[in-house]
């Protein structure tokens, strides 16, 4: 069972390789997967209570967070490549 679990790992690794390589490629993917989720689960909620608009309002509201946090990952990592860039080349003041 063990040898079944660990060869999954690695395929796994390999399959997420091209991905985990790029942090900028796996944040956005994580961000459009998040946005992509909490639509779909209001969209859900929406078809399944019908006409009441409270449990859409609670949902939304209770997942946002979720959707803001995956946001503010990807706002970080291309904020400290900006930073970085700008180290290695210098202040110019210019952003590019």
């Amino acid at each position: 069972m063990k040898a079944i679990l660990r060869s999954a790992g690695e395929v796994a690794e390999n399959v997420l390789a091209p991905v985990t390589a790029r942090p900028l490629l796996a944040r956005t993917l994580g961000l459009l997967l998040t946005v992509a989720l909490y639509a779909g689960g209001i969209a859900a909620v929406m078809a399944v209570s019908g006409e009441a608009r409270i449990p859409v309002l609670l949902f939304a509201v209770y997942f946002l967070p979720a959707v803001l946090r995956a946001w503010l990952q990807l706002y970080w990592l291309v904020r400290d490549d900006v930073r970085g860039w700008r180290r290695r080349h210098g202040r110019t003041g210019k952003a590019f």
